[in-house]
């Protein structure tokens, strides 16, 4: 048998919805009775997310990323290379510099995330093959590392600038910063505070000097914001736990950069306070995902039963929120 054929049997690719695994982990078929299957990966939702699939693409996905349409994207474009990259191939004429891990798994992953490809392989598969397998796969990751590339963009562009007129949004809408402490106008408020127009504009004012440094700023906002967030999720989590016939214990903020939340056995409940840049709809997709854990905690068809019943569109809730990536808090 070839070692086309072999890797083809022992092969195949299965891509779980990002907010539905947490690791990102790959689940590989067995290769006989033998190999046991692997763990499911801990129910959390992840902003930042990590894909991952195995060798073999089916025929539907091949179509669908066919190498021509990626052969015709600019040449000169850069892609996505991890800084601790250990080794470089060419795919598709293109450079790609990736980490390479090596585990006792038995399965080879390609993760695409927000520092670009890493590959984990088995310790005792050649690195002829390692490669022989990202070429296989050489339409997907090139196509991942465009699109995380274009995250990365979007990020910088969307960069908050602490200071005086700077914008960042909040509750999915944008909030304009404005620093007051050196008005020397007898109303000004010594408390931050938020103000709504008629129109619906929103500003967040700020009792700081115009030329307050930018790190001051930001812890600024960032106290106003944890404590928003604390009232907003309390009041969430007190509406939609009847609704799922559930009871939670405690709620605890988080600044988990790989998570937007969490549930345990005990009825805790931890939500990322970065949560309140997105729109309401999509905080209340996350709450009620966190609660239903505590009825399954796993990603069964039970479970999206349970987050169905109260949220019927939560898949397209689910893709907003994996598909706007908030600027880093820096």
């Amino acid at each position: 048998m070839s070692t086309g054929d072999t890797l083809k049997q022992a092969w195949q690719w299965l891509v779980p919805p990002v907010v539905e695994d947490g690791l990102g982990r790959l689940i590989s078929r067995r290769r006989s009775m033998e190999v046991p299957p692997q763990p499911s990966a801990p129910a959390t939702l992840q902003p930042e997310p990590k894909v991952e699939e195995i060798l073999m693409a089916t025929a539907a996905d091949t179509a669908a990323d066919a190498i021509d349409s990626i052969e015709t994207q600019a040449r000169s474009e850069q892609l996505l290379a991890h800084p601790d990259a250990s080794h470089r191939t060419a795919l598709h004429g293109r450079d790609v510099a990736y980490l390479l891990r090596r585990s006792k798994r038995r399965s080879i992953g390609f993760a695409v995330g927000a520092l670009g490809l890493e590959v984990t392989a088995p310790q005792w598969l050649a690195q002829g093959e390692i490669e022989a397998a990202l070429q296989t796969k050489a339409d997907w990751i090139v196509r991942k590392l465009q699109e995380a590339g274009q995250r990365q963009q979007q990020r910088n562009e969307a960069r908050i600038h602490w200071q005086d007129g700077g914008v960042l949004d909040y509750l999915g809408r944008p909030l304009v910063l404005h620093l007051t402490g050196g008005e020397a106008l007898a109303s000004r408020t010594r408390q931050t505070h938020r103000e709504q127009a008629a129109d619906g504009s929103q500003s967040l004012h700020l009792p700081l000097a115009c030329a307050a440094p930018a790190a001051q700023v930001r812890a600024a906002v960032q106290a106003w914001i944890l404590r928003e967030a604390r009232t907003h999720f309390t009041a969430r989590l007190l509406h939609y736990a009847p609704l799922l016939g559930v009871r939670w214990n405690a709620l605890r903020l988080s600044s988990a950069s790989t998570r937007w939340g969490s549930a345990n056995s005990d009825g805790i409940i931890r939500l990322n306070w970065r949560l309140m840049q997105h729109g309401p709809q999509i905080i209340d997709y996350v709450v009620v995902h966190e609660l239903a854990h505590l009825l399954h905690m796993d990603h069964s068809a039970q479970f999206w039963a349970v987050v169905a019943e109260v949220l019927p569109d939560w898949k397209r809730l689910r893709k907003s929120l994996r598909d706007k990536p908030l600027p880093a808090w820096e």
